[in-house]
Formats: structure tokens, sequence, C-alpha cells
């Protein structure tokens, strides 16, 4: 009997790969596997079904969830292919500990037991250290930390500061660890599909609403978006071990330098590496920033063209060359636009989101000018709102480029949400206060096209005079703020279906750190994915950072 194991697995990492052949030199099989684009196969031969059933749980076990990993399958075959396969010599990712090392690590009866330097071919970051059991320095360590004391500690991939959650990391930007998932899924808004991906192998951070109830001086950080993750190297996994025992099932991490009272610095790392943040729906995930764990290390510092860059970076991976693909960049640093690729006609620009103000008086002025509806309007909010009228008059804006996150932070101003002269911080209160809406629904908001010397462009001034008509009618800032984003995604997905009409196009592709929004990328994703096959970076950040584009360096 022939098994052929299917996997639609999106990472060159060969972390699958490498578990998948110790996996099989453990049974009397033959094997073969066989990678074709995304697709990994392999296939295993006996005439002894029991021990075909035993290899099946086994690498069931053995293999982790991955962030990667799409679909598996099995079937029966009548005949091996034919081919081989031959696995790379590279250095692995530095990835978190694989089921098998965790396995043994945890095992009383293993040499390994709280080993926290036990690595394998799969998983670990190459630190060398004495091959003992460590489990009375974690359990001293998460002693102090149950104390309440602040300790600085060297994982295998940088320097950090830990503690209870409390005044301690008041002030500081931090992250939470938590022991289980079943923590997170109690303490924070977490849908099932980031549950799921927070567990996997990557350990990804995702950044949630939390309803943990704690002061911080006084700040309450109930309701806020915090990022979240499990244990993601064996230093951090075996220290929550010890505080769970403790009932301690969160704790702060933090790269910001804090008042210390203890050091453990047991580990002497190799190199830093950011853990990635991952955005979550129910049909993609999206690398947000970071790189621990990733095949694409060795392209730091290259040269970068943030928007074509990220747009080709993502052709390149899903190998859409020889398509007509839609490229939809939504970055809040950088420009934002709709392009249009082919093989037949190249890159061409379809619509531009750029445009231009010097103060929100520029702004409430052009709108006057439009016609005498936008005129009654801004009389009718310096009517209602005299002061604050007169107060964002004199904002004015130091501004190179203007986009879709920029026109936001205007909003966000006008309306009376932020008093920041800053666009970026003023988006994110608006931002915020959109990710803290518990409906389903918000006002409709128009964002509409105009031409100008036969370019397209968004008209910024409609979608700022229907906000403002909202901000009459006296709608709550939550709701009028997920309406702003909402709309915003309606209107992308409306005008990709008008390009597919128009040309044909067989693919989008979407990139840019908006996508970091998880209202944004949840809707993009379920109602672009209805008439479109939607693509993201698969193992570069939304951005497209660190890719090197130009000439065929990129190809």
């Amino acid at each position: 009997m022939i098994l052929e194991f299917s996997f639609n697995y999106l990472s060159s990492s060969l972390v699958y790969e490498k578990i998948i052949i110790r996996t099989v030199k453990q049974f009397l099989l033959k094997s073969e596997i066989l990678r074709n684009g995304d697709e990994l196969f392999l296939y295993v031969e006996s005439d002894d079904s029991d021990e075909l059933e035993r290899f099946a749980n086994k690498l069931s076990l053995e293999l982790p969830h991955s962030i990667f990993l799409h679909e598996t399958n099995v079937i029966v075959v009548d005949e091996m292919p034919e081919g081989s396969f031959v696995l790379a010599e590279e250095s692995k990712p530095d990835i978190s500990f694989c089921p098998k090392c965790l396995g043994e690590v945890m095992d009383e009866s293993n040499e390994d037991y709280y080993n926290v330097f036990h690595e394998c071919e799969v998983c670990g970051y190459s630190v060398e250290g004495e091959k003992k059991s460590y489990k009375e320095n974690f359990v001293n360590l998460a002693k102090s930390i149950s104390d309440g004391l602040v300790v600085e500690v060297n994982t295998f991939y940088g320097k950090y500061f830990v503690g209870m959650l409390g005044k301690k990391c008041n002030g500081v930007d931090f992250d939470i660890i938590s022991y289980a998932l079943s923590t997170v899924a109690h303490y924070t808004n977490a849908t099932n599909s980031e549950i799921v991906a927070m567990g996997a192998i990557e350990k990804p951070l995702i950044k949630l609403k939390t309803n943990i109830k704690f002061k911080m001086d006084f700040e309450d950080i109930t309701n806020e978006l915090i990022r979240f993750k499990l244990s993601d190297d064996l230093v951090l996994h075996l220290l929550l071990s010890e505080l769970n025992k403790l009932g301690i099932n969160l704790i702060f991490i933090t790269k910001e330098k804090l008042p210390f009272d203890v050091k453990f610095d047991l580990v002497e790392y190799k190199k830093e590496s950011e853990p990635i943040e991952v955005v979550v729906s129910d049909n993609h995930i999206a690398i947000v920033k970071g790189e621990k764990g990733l095949p694409y290390n060795n392209l730091e510092n290259k040269t970068l063209i943030p928007h074509i860059g990220a747009f080709f970076s993502v052709i390149k991976e899903h190998s859409l060359l020889d398509k007509t693909v839609v490229g939809v960049n939504i970055s809040k640093e950088y420009h934002n636009d709709i392009l249009v690729y082919s093989k037949k006609f190249g890159t061409i620009e379809y619509l531009s989101f750029a445009f231009n103000f010097s103060s929100i008086k520029d702004v409430l002025d052009s709108i006057v000018s439009t016609n005498g509806t936008g005129k009654k309007l801004v009389e009718n909010f310096k009517n209602k709102f005299p002061q604050h009228f007169e107060t964002i008059s004199a904002i004015v804006f130091d501004e190179k480029d203007f986009n879709v996150y920029k026109l936001w932070g205007i909003v966000s101003i006008i309306l009376g949400y932020s008093k920041e002269k800053d666009l970026a911080k003023s988006a994110k209160i608006l931002e915020e206060s959109a990710s803290s809406f518990l409906g389903t629904k918000g006002p409709r908001i128009d964002y509409k096209l105009k031409s100008i010397e036969n370019k397209v462009y968004l008209d910024p001034l409609m979608t700022i005079r229907t906000a403002m008509s909202f901000k009459l009618a006296q709608v709550d800032q939550l709701t009028l703020s997920f309406g702003v984003i909402e709309s915003f995604v309606e209107f992308i997905s409306t005008q990709l279906d008008e390009i597919k009409e128009e040309m044909k196009s067989d693919a989008v592709v979407v990139t840019g750190s908006l996508l970091e929004n998880r209202h944004l990328f949840s809707k993009l994703s379920k109602e672009v994915s209805v008439n479109h096959k939607l693509y993201f970076n698969k193992e570069l950040p939304v951005d497209g950072k660190n890719i090197l584009y130009g000439g065929n360096e990129l190809f």
C-alpha cells in the first residue's frame, strides 16, 4: 500500500521536511518527498498496513501546527512518484521548540529534563551550554517574579525585562506572555482563528483587546489593544511553567530598559531577532513585522522601494508573473495606490490616493469652495461647534506625503477625537476607537473618485464631508470611527470588482501596514475573497521591508 500525504505549506524554512525525514527514519518504510511550489508531498510504501498506521499516528504528533500550513490530506495512490528530494544544506531558522524537544525537556525521566540548551536538527538557536537540568534556576526565578520583582532575562534571541503585570510596567511599551491558549481566550477577544495561529510553532504576537482588570498608577489598561503571545523559547517556556505552578499565567515582557531586581543571564544569545507579529482572519494570515523564525533574515539592509517592492515581492512569492495582478498598497507610512501589473503592458498606476493640504483651514476652505452644500455644511459645523472650529482652524500640517491613514488623521482632528497636529497620531486615535466598537455595522462614509489631468485620484473631501455630516447627526465616536474604516474596505472591494470586469484580472495582492488593523484585515479578507483570488506576503512583512528591488534583483 502507498500513502500520499499532501501539505499546502507556504514556508521555505524546511521545518516540515526535516521533521518528516526524521520521522520516516524510525520506520521500515520506502519513502519519497516531493515539493511543487507551495505543495509538499510525502509518499510512504509498505506491505504492512499496521506499520503505515503507526507511522501516520507518529507523524501527526511530530509535526507542529504552523501559520504557513493551510491544508493537509492523506490518500491511497497506485504508485510511487519518480524523482528525489535533496534537503538543502542551510542553517535552520531561529524558531521555537518543536514538539519532540518540548516533550523531552518536560519529561522528568528524560536526560534532557529542564535542559534549556536542548535542541535538534529542526529547532533551537545553536547556543552552547552545559547539558543538565536547570530546574532549580527556574523555580527560584519564578519565585522572584511572584514576589513582585522585575527580572532582566536573556532569551535565546535577545535581552528582555519581565515581571508581574502592574505598576512595574507602567509607562513602557510591553507585550504579554501567556502560559496557555485558554488563558488568552479568557482575557481577550481573540477569535478561534487567532487562537489557532498563536499556538503555531512560530509563536507569533497578535494584538488583541484585553479585559484584564488592573491599574498601573493612574492608567487602566482594560480594553486596550495589547500584543499577546505564548512562550517562544525554552527560557520563557520553563519560566512560565514554574509560574503556572504558583498560579501566575500572564507576565509582561519588554525591550525597554526597566529598573530590575534580578539578572538571569544563563543564556548568551548569538544575535537579536524580533518576534513576528501577525494579523489573522478566518481565511488569511499576514505578517505585520518581525523576522524571528523566518528564512529571509539574509535580506536585511537591502535597498527598498516600499510600495512597489512590496507589491512585486508578493507576485514573486506566489509565482504570479504570468498573470494580470491588481495591487492595493495601503501603508501608513508610504504612498498609497492601486496598481495593475500584466506581462503584456507592464505596471500602471490605476488609482492614486495622494492629495495635499497645508492645514485644517485649507481643508475647510476647500469644502466651502466645492458647492453650496459644502459651504452650508461647514457653516453648520462652525455654528454647532464654534470653539472647536476655531481651535482646529489654527492647526497647520508638517507633512510631505499624504495617504489614506493621514486622511483618517484629518478626519479625527475635525471630528474632535484628537488634538494632535501629527496626522499619524491622530489617525491612531480614530483607529483605536474603531477597534473598541462592539457592533457589526457603522455609518456609510463616502470614498469617491475624481479625475485630474486624465489621472484618477481618491477625493479626500467627500470622505471628510460625510464624516462631518454624521458628527452633526450626533453619531458617537466609536460607531463613526468604525464606519470610516469599514467604508474604506467596501470602497476597495468595489474598485477591485470594477477592475476585474474591465481588465480581466486574475489575482489581487494587498500590501501595507494598514493591514495590521484586525477589523480592516478581517473584513477585507472576507469581502475581497468572494470574487477574487487574494494574496498577501508569505514570509515577509506586509510593508515589504528589507526587499531588494530593481532590475533583475527581485526576480
